[in-house]
């Protein structure tokens, strides 16, 4: 054997011993990176391994509140104070969608949190302050196709205006099942919704006096038009429903006062003035239905005068005629400043022969006013004031009040 035959076999020897041992490696799997996905919109990244779609949003809100007010059950718990102290708001906002056989398939979540303290806010309830310090859903929904459902704005509710308190109408997220269809601007929408999220009563007090319990109402119909062209919008909506309770001199509570609602609103885009100018104007009438117009509700009447419009709380259960009004206008005056004016009116009619509420009636008036500064991307300080009065037929209800919000708002 030469030389160069042992140098050869060795070498041979050495590559597949190598090739053995590279075969027991274990091999590294292959990194599944975040993908883009742009089937959504902006913002939208695939969820590794799946074909979901994910975006996360969210924002970080600093608010300071001051006023005053001469209501009668304010004073007398906060007779000295007119500051509203400090409160933060957080919410994460999580989307997922997926494009299936049979049309879209989305989910939607905003998750909040706000900090408690023994003082915040402009109303009563936000002085007291026991529901905060704690994380709650503001909203959650699914939907599939021309099917939505879960807890969101009602299909009844126009907006408030533009300005950050807004005015009176419904402001009122539901759980509730929405079927909408649209076709050339067109949009047609029917919903049928939880009553009790609109303080429906629950008891029901039969003609022998027996409490015969449970919830006797039935779910809210409501069904909605709507059509955009060009710089219009408008919705039109309507609802059936049975709220209110019928009230007897003996005290006994019936669930036969059956209700409806109408409203609408009508949108300008002004860009020939600014561009993102805008122009709302809205109205709305209800009949045994407070929260439809915002007499109790998100925005509403009740908001200012601590919950004791008619003199004690479930004024949706109230028989009565409710209508308010409300016109907006936003004004863009560069890039990073638009302000906001918004007034609106509100009335409410009681028709129970019951005393405690026997012929309530009072008229509200809401003034409100914002300006929006943006320095950057994703920053936003807002100034926003507004007053209200109240012109009542007692004097726990009647009264005025003013409140100013200022708010440190980082979004993403």
């Amino acid at each position: 054997m030469t030389f160069k035959s042992v140098i050869l076999g060795s070498a041979a020897a050495i590559i597949v011993a190598g090739a053995a041992n590279a075969a027991d490696l274990t091999i590294a799997e292959p990194v599944d990176y975040v993908k883009v996905c742009d089937a959504f919109g902006k913002g939208f990244f695939y969820s590794p391994g799946t074909d979901t779609c994910i975006k996360v949003g969210g924002y970080v809100k600093f608010i300071t509140t001051f006023g005053d007010s001469d209501y009668g059950a304010f004073n007398k718990a906060y007779p000295d104070s007119n500051w509203g102290n400090f409160v933060t708001e957080a919410s994460i906002q999580v989307t997922a969608s997926s494009i299936t056989e049979y049309g879209n398939l989305t989910g939607w979540i905003d998750y909040r949190a706000k900090t408690g303290n023994t003082a915040g806010g402009e109303t009563l309830a936000d002085y007291v302050n026991a529901s905060t310090n704690s994380a709650y859903v503001d909203t959650a929904w699914l939907q599939f196709g021309p099917v939505k459902a879960g807890y969101f704005d009602s299909l009844f509710d126009f907006g408030q205006g533009f300005t950050d308190k807004g005015s009176y109408s419904s402001d009122t997220k539901t759980d509730h099942i929405e079927l909408s269809y649209t076709v050339n601007g067109f949009g047609l929408a029917i919903s049928l919704e939880d009553p009790r999220d609109r303080g429906a009563v629950g008891t029901f007090i039969d003609d022998l006096g027996i409490d015969r319990g449970g919830n006797n109402n039935i779910p809210d119909i409501i069904a909605a038009l709507t059509y955009s062209s060009g710089i219009f919008k408008t919705k039109i909506a309507g609802a059936y429903f049975q709220h209110a309770a019928d009230i007897d001199l003996d005290n006994n509570l019936r669930h036969d006062k059956t209700g409806f609602a109408v409203g609408g609103i009508v949108e300008l885009a002004l860009d020939n003035i600014s561009k993102g100018d805008k122009f709302q104007l809205y109205a709305a009438y209800a009949q045994n239905g407070n929260s439809f117009t915002g007499i109790t509700g998100g925005s509403s009447v009740a908001g200012y005068t601590t919950g004791s419009v008619a003199g004690g709380a479930g004024l949706d259960a109230v028989p009565g005629d409710s209508w308010s009004t409300f016109a907006s206008y936003k004004h863009v005056w560069t890039d990073r400043v638009w302000s906001a004016l918004t007034v609106g009116y509100a009335k409410f009619e009681g028709t129970t022969d019951y005393t405690f509420f026997k012929d309530r009636e009072f008229d509200a008036f809401r003034v409100g006013g914002a300006v929006n500064f943006t320095p950057v991307k994703g920053l936003d300080l807002m100034v926003d004031a507004a007053y209200n009065k109240i012109d009542s037929d007692t004097a726990a209800i009647d009264g005025d009040a003013w409140a100013t919000t200022i708010w440190l708002k980082r979004s993403w």
